[in-house]
């Protein structure tokens, strides 16, 4: 599966692919995430993580940061595309501006594609909203964080997306406590047996820093 995310807002485009990252990996906590960048590109191991355990027992993420910056990935992407569409491991493609070409093979193989301009940029974006509850959190500012909690939510930010940047930024800083604690308050809400909104206000209002 291969979720891409492009354009030339790229710092844009990096949050909502991070996002989509840090939701993911709380979703599967026992997956593992590769990151492959330009400087490191290895196309052996990007073809070596086509296959997989199926949808909803995936063992990988792949993290792809602009790759297509290197003239050797950029010429195997448009074959390598609809291979990882169809592998069951799910790569999330971050790129800046993309030539025609590519752009219609990765578009054509990606089973989503978001585009950010520079020109339709807002300040408002669920990612940012999600980052600078984190960023309070970190700084051991809970009031705060509950503050930028409650903002983005009413703003119309789902809470599982900030539960999702909370397990990135908390697996970032070694909060292990914190991170079960978000992936057990994750899976709980999605089986109904908690209200997710109510519950992350309380653990942001609740917990110490990190």
């Amino acid at each position: 599966m291969l979720y891409l995310f492009y354009g030339s807002d790229v710092a844009t485009a990096g949050l909502k692919a991070r996002a989509l990252v840090a939701s993911l990996q709380a979703k599967r906590p026992e997956a593992t995430l590769i990151k492959i960048e330009a400087d490191n590109w290895d196309e052996a191991l990007l073809r070596s993580q086509l296959g997989g355990q199926g949808l909803f027992s995936s063992k990988y993420i792949v993290w792809l940061d602009r790759v297509s910056e290197k003239t050797e990935a950029k010429e195997a992407l448009a074959e390598l595309a609809p291979l990882m569409q169809d592998s069951d491991n799910i790569f999330v493609m971050l790129e800046g501006k993309l030539l025609a070409a590519l752009k219609k093979s990765l578009e054509g193989a990606a089973t989503k594609t978001v585009i950010c301009d520079e020109k339709k940029a807002a300040p408002t974006e669920d990612g940012f909203a999600a980052f600078a509850i984190a960023n309070a959190l970190t700084r051991g500012d809970n009031f705060k964080a509950w503050q930028a909690y409650r903002q983005a939510v009413d703003a119309g930010t789902a809470s599982e997306n900030i539960i999702g940047i909370l397990f990135w930024k908390a697996k970032t800083l070694g909060a292990k406590s914190l991170a079960r604690d978000l992936v057990t308050l994750y899976h709980e809400g999605h089986r109904g047996r908690r209200d997710l909104e109510l519950a992350t206000e309380k653990l942001l209002l609740n917990c110490a820093k990190p």
